[in-house]
Formats: C-alpha cells, sequence, structure tokens
C-alpha cells in the first residue's frame, strides 16, 4: 500500500496561494473582465430600483396621479430586464475561459506527473495524484467562474449601496453600517478556521480515493486470502474520518451562515424603527423610508454571499496549494542550464565512467 503524505506546510494566506493561477488568467483576461462589469452593472441595475421605488411613493403615490407612475414604472421594468441579461451574459463570457483555465492546469500538471521519477509515483497515492488532478481543479474553475467574480462585485455593490444610504438619510445609513461591520469580523474568524477544514476534507477525499483504487487494482489477491472483511473495515475508518472532517466544515459553515442572516435582519428591523419615528415627526418622508429599507434588503444576498464567497476562497486556496505541491516537485533528471555543445562529427558511442547509483533513501 502507499505510504502517507507528509504533513502539509504551514498555513499561507490565500492569496498567497490563488496568486499562482495568474499566468493562467492572463490569456483569458478580457472575457474575465466583461464577465466581472456585466455583473457589476447587473447588481447597479438592481440598486437603482430602489430609488426610482422611492420616486414613485414620494410622487405619483403621494399626489395620486396615477398617470405619472407609468414611466417609473416601465423604467422599474428596463432595469429588472437589464439585470437578468447582464447575469446571463456573464455566465456565457465566463464559462468557456474558466474551463480553459481548468484544462490547461491539468494538462501542465499531467506532463510534469510524466517527468517524474518512479520514486515520486511510489511515495505518492494514486488517489492524491486524482484528486489534485480532477476534484481540485475543478474547485478551482467553480471559483473562478462565480465566487471570484462576486467575491469583488459584491464588495463594490455593498459600498455604493451604503453610498445610496447615506444620500437617502445617514442616521438609517449608520444603522446598516453598524450592522455590517461585524460582518466583516465574523468573516474573517470564519474563514481562517474554513481553510484548515477545507484542506483536511480534500485531504481525506485523497486518502479515500487512494484506498478504493488499491483495493479495486487488488481485488483478486483480496478475495484470494479472504481479506473483504479487513479491507471494508479500512474502508469504513477512511470513510468516518472523511465524515468528521466534512462536519467541521459543516459546523463552521452554519456559524458563519447564522450571523450573516442575523446581523442584516437586526439591521433593517432598527431602520424600520428609526425611520418609523422619522416620518412621524416629519423629518422623513415616506418614500426615503421604503428606498432605505429596500436597499438595505437588496444588499443582504451581496454581503451574504461575501462571507460564502470568502468560505469559498480558502477551499480554492486550500486547492491550489495542494495542486502546487506537486507541481513543485523538481523532476530526477533536468536539463543543464548550460548544455556543452555536441562534437562535430558525432558518433552514437556512450561510456560510463565512475558512475554510482542507489535508490532515493537508500543507505548504498
Amino acid at each position: 500500500m502507499s505510504a502517507p503524505l507528509a504533513e502539509p506546510a504551514g498555513p499561507r494566506s490565500s492569496w498567497t496561494a490563488l496568486r499562482r493561477v495568474g499566468p493562467y488568467l492572463r490569456p483569458v483576461r478580457l472575457p474575465v473582465a466583461a464577465a466581472a462589469v456585466a455583473t457589476l452593472g447587473a447588481l447597479l441595475c438592481g440598486l437603482a430600483i430602489p430609488l426610482v421605488t422611492q420616486r414613485i411613493v414620494d410622487g405619483p403615490l403621494s399626489t395620486r396621479d396615477a398617470g405619472a407612475a407609468v414611466r417609473p414604472i416601465l423604467l422599474v421594468g428596463v432595469l429588472g430586464a437589464a439585470e437578468a441579461v447582464l447575469f446571463y451574459a456573464r455566465r456565457k463570457l465566463i464559462a468557456r475561459p474558466t474551463a480553459l483555465v481548468e484544462s490547461r492546469m491539468r494538462a501542465d500538471l499531467l506532463a510534469h506527473l510524466l517527468r517524474l521519477p518512479v520514486s515520486f509515483h511510489d511515495r505518492w497515492p494514486s488517489g492524491q495524484l486524482l484528486s489534485r488532478a480532477v476534484g481540485d481543479l475543478v474547485v478551482l474553475r467553480k471559483f473562478l467562474a462565480f465566487a471570484a467574480l462576486f467575491l469583488v462585485v459584491n464588495s463594490v455593490t455593498v459600498l455604493v449601496g451604503l453610498g445610496v444610504l447615506f444620500l437617502i438619510d445617514p442616521w438609517l445609513a449608520l444603522v446598516g453600517l453598524a450592522s455590517a461591520a461585524p460582518l466583516l469580523l465574523v468573516s474573517y474568524f470564519y474563514e481562517t478556521r474554513y481553510k484548515v477544514a477545507a484542506r483536511a476534507t480534500q485531504d481525506e477525499g485523497g486518502h479515500l480515493a487512494t484506498l478504493v483504487e488499491e483495493t479495486m487494482l487488488g481485488i483478486r489477491v483480496v478475495r484470494a486470502y479472504g481479506q473483504g472483511r479487513g479491507r471494508l473495515a479500512v474502508f469504513r475508518a477512511q470513510a468516518e474520518r472523511l465524515r468528521t472532517a466534512e462536519l467541521r466544515v459543516v459546523r463552521i459553515m452554519a456559524a458563519l451562515s447564522t450571523a450573516l442572516l442575523v446581523l442584516p435582519e437586526l439591521g433593517i428591523a432598527g431602520q424600520l424603527g428609526l425611520g418609523a419615528v422619522g416620518v412621524a415627526h416629519s423629518t422623513l418622508t415616506l418614500g426615503d423610508l421604503v428606498a432605505a429599507v429596500t436597499v438595505s434588503t437588496y444588499l443582504r444576498w451581496p454581503t451574504e454571499c461575501i462571507g460564502w464567497a470568502l468560505a469559498e476562497t480558502s477551499t480554492a486556496a486550500a486547492a491550489c496549494d495542494r495542486y502546487w505541491e506537486v507541481r513543485d516537485t523538481p523532476p530526477g533528471l533536468a536539463d543543464p542550464a548550460r548544455p556543452e555543445p555536441l562534437v562535430r562529427p558525432s558518433r552514437g558511442h556512450l561510456r560510463l565512467e565512475n558512475v554510482e547509483f542507489r535508490h532515493p533513501g537508500a543507505d548504498r
């Protein structure tokens, strides 16, 4: 059976791990940038709808002029349609480039594996290599196609939304900001824990894949010696370790999701209470209150998505670390930096002098 892997190196920041994908993203940077612009445009269209609603409430509804409400209502429909079209454009723009990045990274990994000596393949379980070539690269592709874009775009959307709230009413904006600020601390705290848990889950999944592959390749030997129950017990123990690691990830995500759901709701409740007082004392119009609460409600998804995207960033960073663990392994035989030129005319003659050989790790 394959020997276990060594413990991974100490934790690094997610940015340090993910920036190594940069050379693969450079050839497809234009469609990726276009997808980011389309995503930002879609979210800004959605953010503009509450402002139009404010005009409708303070204008045609307050004066009971139904005819004046036609154009703003049509504008809301146009903004909603534009939001849907831009989200569709994002999917069309980002699908092919991220798939191309995945295929190129997988091809480079295979080419590197073919250059490594047999001793490397003796040390590394085949399931670990398979999980890096398939599962980890799928994680990276999904991160680049969704989480990476929305992490940047949603951060910009939240900042723009807070600016809109300050324009509507600074006090309502401060209430919303007071509920959003703790989210950054909570997200950062759980992001650091999630990365470690995600890496452990990926490693345990690789060990389980190795166990299944080795058992199936040696199924005749296992059955000949009556070791089926023993291998099944080993499989159950490894599956239980994977389950324990997965449950740890679930517990971290449950705590993060709870914070992301509760804090924005508290902020909206505070805005409703403060806004009701302002409307009662005529310091705030009903349209301002509706717009502020609608903007805060719209910002819930970008805010929640930031926490989810941070968790996905940790998972992708762990996958990237696992991928480069193999890619950073130097080949056993490398071409010299400055090869000696061939003597002309050259002959097919080979002579070995004072040559010694030993297997890696052997004393002699």
